[in-house]
């Protein structure tokens, strides 16, 4: 569906392998990409499905479809006429119950929208979900051969099969649990620790994916120019430059004498380095001057923090932080 077409249509199932008995969702969304004189939206729930329950998620009163009955499928039918604003979305539901079957099969719900332009023109989008209907449980093949063309023995197991689908479906997935990318927000503390990490709570859920991703990375190259900047890009969203400095006129040897010839002062400072830091302003709506500076100088505190961790310990630095433009990127999130 082109991002330009003025409506679009988002049709989903909760789970896509099901056994006869249990339940199924259906979940659709439409957008309306530009403005609408209102639109209509059919869900059909497939043959060997036996509708159970519906409803539409966006109005504020109850809002019944209508329900026509076709050729072995269900269709409901949601009317929204009202004059709709580009960017609404409206949300609907819809359960249905798996009737038994002889063989393993596959079906197919369909969501299409459609509504008329001011212009008379009719435009339409939709979207197929599929799910797999199992006649037997999977548990069937631990047995004999015996169990094999038993009926009874095939539900039976489906039961179990069922209440154990959502454990099998956590084990399945226990690698995702160590991956910063794909790791629940709320296991992000907990992966962190493995490293003896805490993240900032006012770090984005990307930033600190980002940093639990580069931990192990950072802490190879701990002490060195790259990683302190690293670190510190992942903390601000921002670039940041280092500067080291080191001594160029004082020299050990032979020749080296105190006088004219020993430059000291500026020019020469060994084992220091500046960090210099481009952060937008902070934004007005956090709060008065006060909060504001009380905020800066919090910030402040917790980049000396890192780069005094994270320097080697011999070195001494200097903190530059100046102002630029706001990028849309801004590390200020209260």
């Amino acid at each position: 569906m082109p991002e330009s077409s003025p409506l679009r249509v988002d049709h989903v199932a909760d789970y896509y392998h099901r056994y006869p008995g249990e339940t199924v969702t259906f979940y659709t969304r439409v957008s309306v990409q530009q403005p609408l004189l209102g639109f209509s939206v059919r869900i059909t729930v497939p043959e060997g499905l036996t509708l159970s329950g519906y409803r539409s998620l966006s109005a504020d009163e109850p809002v019944m479809p209508l329900v026509e009955f076709g050729l072995g499928d269900q269709q409901l039918t949601w009317v929204v006429v009202e004059e709709l604003e580009a960017g609404s979305e409206w949300e609907y539901q819809v359960q249905a119950q798996v009737a038994p079957v002889f063989q393993d099969v596959t079906k197919q719900s369909r969501a299409v929208a459609y509504s008329e332009l001011r212009e008379g023109e009719q435009v339409s989008a939709e979207e197929t979900v599929s799910i797999a209907v199992a006649a037997k449980g999977d548990y069937l093949r631990h047995l004999p051969a015996l169990y094999q063309s038993d009926e009874l023995m095939g539900r039976f197991l489906m039961l179990f099969e069922s209440f154990w689908a959502p454990v099998k479906g956590q084990i399945d997935g226990l690698p995702l649990y160590f991956d910063p990318k794909m790791t629940p927000p709320a296991f992000l503390p907990w992966l962190a620790s493995w490293f003896n990490l805490t993240l900032d709570e006012q770090l984005s859920q990307e930033q600190q994916r980002r940093l639990i991703q580069s931990a192990a990375s950072l802490y190879r190259r701990r002490g060195t120019k790259q990683a302190l900047q690293e670190y510190l890009e992942i903390y601000t969203g921002q670039p940041v430059e280092i500067i080291e400095h080191r001594a160029h006129d004082f020299r050990l040897g032979p020749e080296a004498r105190l006088g004219p010839g020993v430059a000291l002062g500026t020019g020469n400072r060994p084992h220091t380095f500046t960090v210099i830091l481009s952060l937008p302003p902070m934004p007005a709506s956090v709060g008065g001057k006060k909060e504001q500076a009380r905020l800066e100088r919090e910030l402040r505190r917790t980049l000396e923090t890192i780069i005094q961790t994270e320097k080697p310990a011999h070195t001494t630095y200097t903190l530059r932080i100046e102002a630029s433009a706001p990028t849309g990127r801004e590390r200020y999130r209260r």
